[in-house]
């Protein structure tokens, strides 16, 4: 019915001389403004609106197993910081994209004041929060593994720090409650004037200088916040790198001095057990257990140190994205972006992608992490028996 009615509309105004003003509408302009909102959501909303629902179920889920799969990693400054950035993912999952679509559906009805400035509020917030929680990160990881004799970030100074990040970019994101508000919205259609949840200072002090000059800075700011995270991580990647060479040259080193051991005297082939004594065998073993182990560290911190640096890549592309958008609509004409309006509301909200992307990263990349998924899910199936079997 709704959309018969709104084919209706768009016809009597096909129709009308809406060019010389001349048309006006038979029914109210409530009515048309709810009808409006259909036709556009209909035409140009379908896409964004489908892949942000995918991206919300996906990162809900994702990120819930995340919470749950971390708190069972050993307690270390780096897996605090994590696990705040993954409930901070998660927040945006559950509660950031649904109140987007709302925006979405609703361009010229908004039904709140109080609800847009809580939600550009909290999209802030939320992508400032996890900006930066990736580049402490990064520079976490950067001390830990380049400089390990200096500077180290404690256990009580992360969980500290992970509060005062929340504070601070809670600061920083107020004055968008004072830069976004219900405000009119021309509808370009009969003159009819909507209420759209918009930045309210768009069409006062709005040129293309400024707009250009917001596109730069926050294209400045995503690469600066990247520059730092990809220096730290390079440098991490390069001292690994070296570390697993060094320990791997030590290892043949060592088995080679164990070979000058070995007693000439015994005739025949040998095993490496039988050529030594009691003593030195146990020497071997012991050394040779403790090399495998100390690989074992170095080869799982560079897992964890790749993991991270895709998961800031995939971070920072969707700030670019959201970029590229804001370019994209002020450097092309009215009439061209009727034409690619889908898409535009497709990038222009990329800054969503890596809270959906995070989860899938964790669990391509970590072998640890897709173990104890599967142990959770094995305790769940146990306890899900036991409990079946007591019953009966």
């Amino acid at each position: 019915m709704e959309v018969n009615s709104t084919q209706s509309l768009f016809g009597d105004i096909r129709n009308s001389t809406i060019t010389t003003g001349l048309y006006q509408p038979n029914t109210t302009d409530s009515k048309n403004l709810v009808e409006l909102d259909l036709h556009n959501f209909l035409n140009n909303d379908i896409p964004v609106t489908s892949i942000l629902s995918v991206l919300s179920l996906l990162g809900v889920i994702g990120n819930l197993h995340a919470i749950v799969i971390f708190r069972r990693y050993p307690v270390s400054p780096v897996t605090i910081l994590i696990l705040w950035m993954v409930v901070v993912d998660f927040f945006t999952c559950f509660a950031c994209i649904p109140l987007e679509l709302v925006q979405i559906r609703f361009t010229f009805t908004y039904p709140s004041d109080e609800l847009c400035k809580f939600t550009r509020f909290l999209t802030h917030y939320t992508s400032l929060t996890a900006g930066t929680f990736l580049i402490i990160i990064s520079v976490e990881r950067r001390q830990k593994i380049c400089a390990p004799f200096q500077w180290q970030l404690s256990l009580e100074r992360a969980k500290i720090l992970g509060v005062f990040v929340f504070i601070l970019c809670a600061l920083i994101s107020f004055p968008s409650v004072f830069l976004y508000g219900l405000s009119e919205r021309s509808a370009n259609i009969a003159g009819l004037v909507g209420k759209g949840c918009i930045n309210v200072l768009k069409g006062k002090t709005e040129s293309m200088p400024k707009k250009y000059s917001y596109a730069i800075l926050v294209l400045v700011v995503s690469f600066i916040g990247f520059f730092i995270c990809a220096v730290a991580y390079i440098q991490i990647v390069n001292v690994i790198r070296k570390q697993l060479r060094a320990e791997k040259n030590r290892t043949t080193q060592f088995l080679d001095g164990m070979s000058n051991n070995e007693d000439p005297t015994s005739p025949g082939p040998r095993t490496r057990s039988e050529s030594l004594n009691p003593e030195a065998w146990d020497q071997f073993t012991s050394t040779i257990q403790g090399r495998k182990t100390l690989q074992k560290r170095y080869k799982d911190s560079k897992t964890l140190t790749i993991m991270l640096l895709i998961a800031t890549g995939v971070s920072y592309a969707g700030f670019i994205l959201h970029v590229s958008g804001v370019i994209l609509r002020t450097s092309i004409t009215k009439e061209a972006f009727e034409g690619i309006q889908s898409i535009h509301a497709v990038l222009i909200r990329g800054y969503y992608l890596h809270s959906t992307v995070h989860p899938i990263i964790y669990f391509i990349v970590d072998k640890r992490f897709r173990t104890e998924c599967k142990n959770v899910y094995r305790s769940i199936t146990m306890s899900f028996f036991v409990d079946h079997v007591d019953k009966e």
